[in-house]
């Protein structure tokens, strides 16, 4: 009669894997967003102009990215 009730442990464990996969989604997107950086900086350093400069502008953002990839990591 009651076969599909879930458990308050079932509901918390599902809310937790669906936020996980929208936190992955969203590093996903926001590394798909900055990939520019990276080539900026790349470029500038095969072409040995200024790479430690723009590693400099972009450090936040290059942190962010590492953050971004670490959480991708952990839940994939």
């Amino acid at each position: 009669m009651f076969k599909n009730i879930k458990t308050a442990e079932q509901l918390a464990a599902e809310q937790l894997v669906s936020a996980q996969a929208q936190k992955v989604t969203e590093a996903k997107a926001y590394l798909a967003n900055t990939d520019w950086i990276i080539s900026k900086v790349g470029e500038a350093a095969m072409l040995g102009e200024g790479a430690e400069v723009l590693k400099t502008k972009y450090a936040v953002e290059i942190a962010a990215r590492e953050e971004a990839r670490a959480l991708i990591n952990l839940h994939e």
